[in-house]
């Protein structure tokens, strides 16, 4: 497929075929999760795919990789957001990447957990 699609690639500048163009399907029930999932169980359902591809890595390779995630406070109520960041914060010993639009949110959701974090702010 990527040596067929390979001109139309040139043509676009990126590649139009490939995992990166997968869709996984998850069922809930028999439904479609995405069809009647709300955004934040939607975002939630994200984060543990995430996460289960996290300790897969860590049990392969014999430690943590870095986990990067992207704007978790967006879309996930208070409970979502203190769990996902217990287990990342406290029963995680890798080193973590998370990004925020709110920089004082960001450090009053992490100084719970009493980890040593660095804010890095970009204007």
């Amino acid at each position: 497929m990527l040596i067929a699609s390979r001109q139309k690639d040139r043509l676009a500048q990126r590649t139009n075929v490939g995992i990166h163009k997968d869709d996984l399907i998850f069922l809930l029930h028999e439904n479609v999760f995405k069809s009647i999932a709300s955004q934040g169980q939607r975002k939630s359902l994200l984060f543990a795919c995430k996460l289960a591809e996290f300790e897969i890595l860590k049990k392969v390779k014999g430690f943590p990789p870095i986990l990067l995630l992207d704007d978790v406070f967006e879309k996930l109520d208070e409970s979502r957001i203190k769990n996902l960041l217990k287990y990342v914060c406290q029963e995680n010993v890798g080193q973590v990447f998370i990004t925020d639009t709110h920089a004082d949110r960001l450090e009053n959701s992490l100084s719970q957990f009493g980890n040593a974090v660095q804010i890095i702010e970009l204007k």
